[in-house]
């Protein structure tokens, strides 16, 4: 019987702190105009990778894991290639997607669902997972006002973990909604 405790033991830790490797998507959709469903072109979007790890007293930081950038075509489409999530420890990591979809003058990008795949999705908070499917619309609601665009601009961000090079549609777009909201420059050398 101590055996058979002891080899269960031995099983059931090997399962929890084995490491794992596994691929995750591609992910594509198309962007549209939220009011007019028109293709959007020159929509960027950032899949960022974030390495967060823990221990038994709660939240014990996290890490950059890496990062990918698109833009979309004139059809609207974009797709971030898959990617390896190599988790050496999971018990006490996870690697989290932050998704930024960005377009000046444009808001908050929310997905277009159908009434069954606002059933299916109730209780899913992992977005990138569902952008993993082929049929996927992203709505980005155009934004009328400067004060519209400020107040979003105010909330849109990407992880300071992640190096400038991986994200140069990104600052480029940024860069050109500041200009147009009347804000100096952030990095230097970008007009």
């Amino acid at each position: 019987m101590k055996r058979f405790l002891a080899l269960a033991l031995a099983l059931a830790a090997a399962a929890l702190f084995a490491p794992s490797a596994h691929a995750a998507g591609p992910w594509r959709a198309q962007v549209v105009d939220g009011e007019s469903g028109q293709p959007l072109d020159g929509v960027v979007v950032v899949f960022v990778f974030i390495k967060y790890h823990s221990s038994f007293a709660g939240s014990a930081g996290a890490e950059y894991y890496g990062a990918d950038e698109a833009a979309t075509g004139p059809d609207g489409r974009f797709e971030i290639p898959a990617r390896m999530l190599w988790n050496p420890i999971r018990i006490f990591t996870e690697v989290r997607v932050e998704i930024t979809v960005f377009k000046p003058g444009y808001g908050r990008y929310r997905i277009r669902r159908t009434p069954q795949q606002q059933e299916e999705w109730r209780e899913r908070w992992d977005w990138w997972r569902i952008l993993e499917r082929d049929d996927m619309i992203v709505e980005l609601p155009p934004l009328k006002t400067r004060e519209e665009r400020l107040k979003f601009y105010d909330g849109l961000w990407i992880d300071h973990l992640v190096p400038r090079e991986r994200t140069p549609r990104f600052l480029d777009a940024e860069a050109r909604e500041r200009a147009y909201l009347g804000l100096p420059p952030r990095h230097k050398g970008l007009q």
